[in-house]
């Protein structure tokens, strides 16, 4: 077995795994609404700010973003030949990528400090 067989097989493992996490996070969250007395912003808000459902949510959205950045990755590495336009292109993506988890994550953070405004 090559070592390149090996590289493609990491990258196959957690596009699964995440697949999995994100199925079950969005069945949690699917039945936690169905289950809720009041649909409001105001009972998602204490959904979301007990810390069991914030680290859900923070293992949600990495598993997202790995799922993300394998699947646009390759992607790009198919379709996309000229080598210059592809480091662009997958420049752009960690980029977006990154703006996009470390702005979930600076929200996660708040409310477990109980710094976000009402």
């Amino acid at each position: 077995m090559s070592l390149y067989v090996l590289e493609g097989l990491r990258p196959w493992v957690i596009q699964r795994v995440s697949a999995v996490y994100i199925v079950f996070f969005i069945l949690y969250a699917v039945i936690s609404f169905l289950t809720a007395d009041t649909v409001s912003f105001q009972s998602w808000r204490l959904w979301l700010f007990q810390p069991l459902n914030t680290t859900v949510v923070g293992v949600f959205v990495i598993a997202l973003l790995f799922h993300a950045w394998i699947g646009m990755r390759d992607v790009v590495l198919d379709y996309v030949h000229n080598i210059m336009l592809r480091i662009f292109i997958l420049g752009l993506f960690i980029g977006v990528l990154l703006g996009s988890g470390l702005w979930v994550f600076r929200i996660l953070l708040l409310s477990a400090t109980g710094l976000v405004s009402q």
